[in-house]
């Protein structure tokens, strides 16, 4: 994969499990990607003397940069979110744009609002939301905030593959199927009926049906 992938002090990123490494993701020395897992347009993951962990199932947002951390399984990293040497539990998240320090952690469910800055050292116990800046303590989370968190990171996983099937074709394929789109809407059933025989072309497949299919239309949580 064309994706910027750096080797340092002997370590190289793993990502062969992964769901979705978009093209333009930034991996850098120790860094591992697990199972289902994805990192999103222009994402840093960066590991040093401490290696990046990205749990079974998590997603780490456009632009967000994690340097030197822990990511649990079922975790949602928000876009341009940053974090550095801090540790996040299972199922917790992470809103857009929030900064979390160095020592800092989220328990198991916890999730970070929108635009929150956790300083470092500083502890959300599991299941509590927290926002602000600095964050302080907003309200508990029930069980279906984390039912909610699980959900999303399946359909998260779900579309990541759809993004890495088209992220990674070949030129000449992506042409080709742009004809057969333009083509595709030619193909009417008086068009059809016209014919001297049936062609039995088969649709072809829209966006539209491939989120209805990984239940994204049907999923009402929304992470802080």
């Amino acid at each position: 994969m064309p994706t910027t992938a750096v080797k340092i002090g002997g370590k190289s990123p793993v990502m062969s499990g992964a769901s979705f490494v978009a093209p333009s993701a930034n991996l850098v020395g120790a860094v591992h990607i697990g199972e289902g897992a994805s990192a999103w347009y222009s994402s840093l993951l960066k590991g040093g003397a401490k290696a990046v962990e990205i749990g079974e199932m998590s997603s780490v947002g456009d632009r967000a940069v994690i340097v030197e951390s822990v990511v649990g399984k079922y975790v949602h990293v928000g876009a341009g979110a940053i974090i550095q040497s801090a540790t996040l539990a299972d199922e917790s998240s992470v809103g857009m744009g929030c900064k979390i320090g160095k020592g800092a952690s989220l328990g198991k469910g916890a999730a970070l609002a929108s635009g929150s800055v956790l300083p470092a050292g500083k502890a959300v116990p599991a299941g509590e939301l927290w926002g602000g800046n600095p964050a302080v303590f907003i309200g508990k989370l029930g069980p279906e905030a984390t039912a909610g968190a699980v959900r999303v990171a399946e359909v998260t996983s779900e579309l990541a593959k759809l993004h890495m099937d088209e992220a990674w074709k070949d030129l000449s394929l992506v042409n080709q199927e742009h004809e057969d789109y333009k083509r595709e809407a030619y193909r009417t059933p008086d068009f059809i009926a016209s014919l001297r025989a049936d062609p039995k072309w088969v649709p072809l497949p829209t966006l539209g049906e491939n989120l209805t299919k990984i239940g994204v239309h049907a999923n009402a949580y929304t992470p802080p």
